[in-house]
């Protein structure tokens, strides 16, 4: 039966691939034919506008899903967003070789460098873990592509890629906006608490320091800003609503149920528990006593999507927009669209797959060929889109 089961899901796969060649689930939003240079200056448009994409937990080898390739770039045409930010588990973990692990950022980065726009990233728990290619040197991987900005930042404090990016105002080198990329890391040595790692006290000194000097060229006023990191705060078990054991809706952690609080955006879902360390050195409290930042603006939980306002700074969980890890109906992207005249107040809508695809029926069912949980019904997925992917190719459907 395994011999069997194998035989087919090879064969499965030679279709797939040769159905990808017959016909590529591209939307077709108009992105740009060929390489262009990018600005790495990021300024309000003459709009008064600035949008960010955030793209988190592609999380795949060196084989990205084409599926997810596609995904990614017709999101970037789609939206057209002045940076876009990758929130970590860029790529998946175990990847042992230099080759392997240029290949798994070379499958997105070179597709965002197509576009012409700028890219920063953060890393995530997955992308050094098991390997031997650790965060600087895929640091200067990300560097070796014309349109990433990102840094390395400082190397006497703990991390890699700890950076802040101004954005400027539209008609003046003022700095009217600023995204910070924190590395939150990947698992606690820090203690005997174990679990995931922490925003660690020199990284917080970093922020605080910058965040004055940032405050200080700004005539004493906190500069707005969104921060940027992989693992969700602590502190989103105090934003969340504490409820009854059968709660309908509630998600366990620990001893304790939760779920969303009225007070969460309307699009907000919370399909498994948050995963933050078991710890805080004072990171969120660190941002609430600066005044400037508005959103800490996480990946981790990949069925997750919500907006919880906590004393006065969103805490914001994307989704996953990557196809080999675990994932459900919530696989997407976040957009934030900031307005120079009102940079205190931003907006922030999600894209899952059904509805940016309008629930195509090629796409669906290209969608159903990524079942992990079901044999049978991933066969006939693959036959119903080879045979939607002809029909669509000789424009029936």
């Amino acid at each position: 039966m395994k011999t069997f089961k194998k035989a087919v899901s090879c064969l499965l796969a030679a279709i797939l691939v040769a159905a990808t060649c017959v016909m590529g689930v591209s939307a077709g939003f108009g992105g740009k034919d060929s390489k262009e240079a990018v600005n790495k200056e990021l300024r309000f448009n003459a709009d008064g506008k600035f949008k960010i994409l955030q793209i988190s937990d592609i999380q795949d080898d060196s084989n990205l899903a084409p599926i997810a390739k596609d995904y990614i770039s017709d999101l970037v045409d789609a939206e057209n967003p002045d940076l876009i930010v990758l929130t970590g588990d860029n790529i998946s973990s175990g990847i042992k070789t230099e080759y392997a692990v240029k290949k798994s950022i070379d499958n997105f980065m070179s597709v965002l460098e197509e576009k012409g726009i700028p890219v920063a990233a953060v890393f995530g728990n997955h992308d050094d873990e098991n390997t031997k290619i650790n965060k600087n040197m895929q640091m200067k991987i990300y560097q070796s592509y014309d349109c990433f900005i990102g840094c390395v930042g400082d190397e006497n404090i703990s991390g890699v890629g700890n950076y802040n990016l101004p954005i400027l105002a539209s008609d003046s080198d003022k700095t009217a906006f600023n995204i910070w990329c924190i590395d939150s890391g990947t698992y606690n040595t820090e203690n005997d608490l174990g679990g995931y790692n922490c925003v660690r006290k020199d990284q917080i000194d970093w922020y605080i320091n910058t965040s004055n000097a940032l405050k200080a060229a700004n005539g004493g006023v906190p500069v707005p800003s969104i921060a940027f990191q992989h693992i969700i705060v602590p502190e989103i078990f105090e934003a969340l609503k504490e409820v009854d054991e059968g709660t309908d809706g509630a998600i366990k952690h620990g001893d304790k149920y939760y779920v969303l609080p009225e007070t969460a955006s309307s699009d907000s879902v919370m399909h498994e528990s948050p995963c933050p360390p078991n710890y805080s050195n004072g990171e969120f409290d660190a941002m609430l006593s600066q005044g400037d930042v508005l959103a800490i603006a996480v990946g981790h939980d990949h069925i997750n999507s919500f907006v919880v306002p906590y004393k006065g700074i969103d805490i914001i969980s994307t989704p996953g927009v990557g196809f080999q890890s675990y994932g459900d109906e919530t696989r997407g992207a976040r957009v934030f669209v900031i307005d120079e005249n009102n940079p205190t107040e931003y907006e922030t809508y999600t894209h899952s797959y059904a509805e940016f695809y309008n629930n195509d029926i090629v796409a669906m069912a290209r969608y159903q060929t990524y079942d992990k949980d079901n044999f049978i019904c991933r066969m006939v997925a693959v036959v119903k889109y080879v045979f939607l992917s002809v029909l669509r190719f000789i424009k029936i459907v």
